[in-house]
């Protein structure tokens, strides 16, 4: 058996770079004509090979080509699904978000009862940062429905845009309706933006 070369062989992900699906795998080229271990992953399923020659002669039939455009139909047409349910999610989040106006002492009151409702004496030894940092988490999770809304959303398509959307909506209007906040509302919005 003559040395193997990279050139004689496509793995899978070259494959699909040529437009191959994994159904069009197994019916046009079926089993492949090598199988290779990866020396760093032992225990990982072998990276399968298949000759070039045999898929450039798959690639020249009438069969594969149709096939070919009909896999390109499908997946222009699940894409723009799944762009408008994206957008059709982002539109369902994009009423104004309500934040009501409470005096100072209530929402403090309220922001440290719901950071920690165990611990008075830690609310007691909380700098400013961290007191305008329970009282926006306060805001945005418990009078807005933050949490509530996004966990409605749970494996829909365009969940994480809404709920980035949304987070960004909350945030933005806390900062509007309690400038003292506004600094503390900008620092969580750059640290989402990072994470994203």
């Amino acid at each position: 058996m003559a040395p193997r070369t990279d050139n004689d062989y496509l793995n899978g992900m070259q494959l699909a770079a040529r437009g191959w699906t994994p159904a069009m795998i197994r019916d046009f080229l079926g089993s492949p004509d090598h199988t290779e271990y990866i020396p760093r992953f032992r225990n990982a399923a072998p990276m399968l090979q298949f000759a070039l020659g045999r898929v450039v002669a798959a690639e020249r039939t009438a069969k594969f080509v149709e096939r070919l455009k009909l896999a390109a139909r499908r997946s222009t047409a699940a894409r723009e699904a799944w762009d408008r349910r994206r957008e059709e999610m982002l539109r369902l989040v994009a009423d104004e978000v309500p934040i009501p106006r409470l005096s100072a002492d209530v929402l403090t009151d309220r922001a440290v009862r719901h950071s920690d409702p165990r611990d008075a004496l830690h609310a007691q030894r909380a700098d400013r940062n961290t007191l305008n940092r329970w009282k926006v988490n306060y805001l945005r999770q418990e009078l807005t429905r933050f949490d509530a809304t996004i966990e409605g959303m749970f494996g829909q398509i365009g969940r994480a845009a809404a709920e980035k959307s949304l987070r960004r909506r909350a945030l933005v209007t806390i900062g509007e309706t309690y400038p003292d906040l506004l600094w503390e509302c900008q620092r969580q919005l750059r640290v989402n933006e990072r994470r994203r």
